[in-house]
């Protein structure tokens, strides 16, 4: 059994005998919608945000998914200790992705099936509200993902089976500066008839912004039949639930690829925060909507003798190229993050290749 197994499974064994102590919390479950929205987990009207992410706690506890709907739903949790940014990935957002037997494009050593990636956020500071949030740049981030695409979904007035059920309106900007928009409908299927709207929301529209990943899916069959969403490629990385659920290696995060709004890199020494957002908007025919699911998260450090022998994950290069990345604003604020010079000097960024004083400790960066 080579390292990813051995790890996936010492860490499966690991959570499901702290069923109750998971490490995190779930502090926030904003669905959009979805087929299986109110289901995974259960909610109705009188469900309260504070008890809706009770039951997705309790169902994480017991190695049941989480749905995070269409586009833009999310779900965030905080660590009962900060995740240290060491060396290789950090922690792991744990999918149901899964490989077909075989397809048209790759047979037996395909990488399609049922891959739904998300977005992954890290958050730093005391509350997901006050945080400062930083997307990590997976392996589509510097070309073909969208980084200003918006949607806002309207509450449904019929709950019957319709193909014009839920309607939604987006916009974005093309990489040639062009603003774009469009609008449609979210289709209700036979498979799930419960309501796809959040109820929990007490809300007619729901607006989601952020990041948009290129869609993956293609109809093998030509007639709607045979639905195959592909990974990126076979080394891709940076999103959740975007490999089979059993590669480990594929489900690790570096905090070393957060990224600001201008896609410049930030340098964290910790974060407190994870947030996944169905990253696609594509619909699959019978199979519905593309959306994420999750099934747990570890943090990687604590798991006995990850770090003698770390997952590393090489990204693609930054465009960017800086020559310094930004500290968080947060780290000025409190003594035991501030960087320094030599000379005692406080910093705001770090220069490559300098040596600093952090925590009474020479780093060079």
């Amino acid at each position: 059994m080579n390292k990813m197994l051995l790890l996936f499974a010492a860490l499966f064994l690991c959570l499901l005998s702290q069923a109750q102590e998971l490490g995190y919390k779930v502090v926030e479950l904003h669905q959009a919608p979805g087929q299986f929205v109110n289901e995974l987990p259960e909610a109705d009207e009188e469900t309260t945000q504070e008890e809706v992410c009770r039951n997705a706690q309790m169902s994480l506890a017991q190695r049941c998914l989480i749905s995070l709907g269409a586009y833009g739903g999310y779900i965030t949790v905080k660590f009962d200790e900060p995740v240290k940014n060491l060396r290789g990935s950090d922690f792991l957002v744990l999918g149901n992705g899964f490989y077909a037997a075989s397809d048209p494009v790759y047979g037996n050593e395909t990488i399609g099936g049922s891959i739904e990636p998300g977005i992954v956020s890290v958050g730093v500071g005391d509350s997901p509200e006050s945080a400062q949030w930083y997307e990590l740049a997976g392996s589509e981030y510097f070309s073909s993902e969208m980084h200003d695409f918006s949607i806002t979904y309207y509450k449904p007035s019929d709950e019957s089976l319709s193909d014009n059920y839920i309607r939604w309106q987006c916009t974005w900007t093309d990489k040639d500066g062009t603003p774009r928009d469009s609008s449609g409908w979210h289709p209700k299927n036979s498979f799930h008839q419960q309501s796809y709207w959040p109820l929990y929301e007490n809300k007619d529209e729901l607006t989601f912004t952020g990041g948009r990943l290129p869609n993956n899916a293609i109809d093998q069959s030509g007639n709607g039949t045979y639905w195959v969403q592909y990974r990126y490629s076979a080394d891709s990385y940076g999103y959740a639930d975007a490999c089979s659920a059993k590669d480990s290696l594929g489900s690790s995060f570096d905090i070393d690829w957060a990224v600001d709004k201008q896609g410049f890199p930030v340098y964290l020494d910790h974060i407190d925060f994870v947030r996944i957002s169905t990253g696609i908007f594509q619909y699959c025919g019978w199979l519905g909507e593309t959306s994420t699911e999750v099934i747990g998260f570890a943090n990687l450090h604590l798991i006995p003798g990850y770090d003698a022998n770390p997952y590393v994950i090489t990204p693609r290069p930054n465009p960017n190229k800086p020559s310094s990345v930004s500290l968080p604003q947060q780290a000025a604020t409190k003594t035991q993050d501030r960087w320094f010079t030599l000379t005692g000097q406080c910093v705001d960024k770090l220069q490559r290749g300098k040596i600093y004083i952090h925590n009474g400790k020479k780093v060079v960066f």
